[in-house]
């Protein structure tokens, strides 16, 4: 025969804000602190993503030229 875990109860709002207000800091950040999961991009969000991927590495290109051309 298998015990059964006691269901918890329910936090009411008041008392959630009265544990967080006794919380140290480091103790608040850890508490509230959840990790966000990567959001899947669609096609145009992709489009324009590479876009500036594409934008930065061409003007990484110009920036190293113009910086070449100065050094002559």
């Amino acid at each position: 025969m298998t015990k059964t875990q006691p269901t918890p109860t329910p936090i009411s709002p008041s008392d959630q804000t009265w544990v967080l207000s006794t919380l140290e800091h480091d103790q608040l950040v850890k508490a509230k602190k959840h990790p966000t999961p990567r959001r899947l991009l669609k096609g145009p969000e992709l489009l324009v993503v590479w876009a500036l991927r594409l934008y930065l590495i061409f003007m990484t290109a110009v920036v190293a030229y113009q910086v070449w051309l100065a050094a002559r």
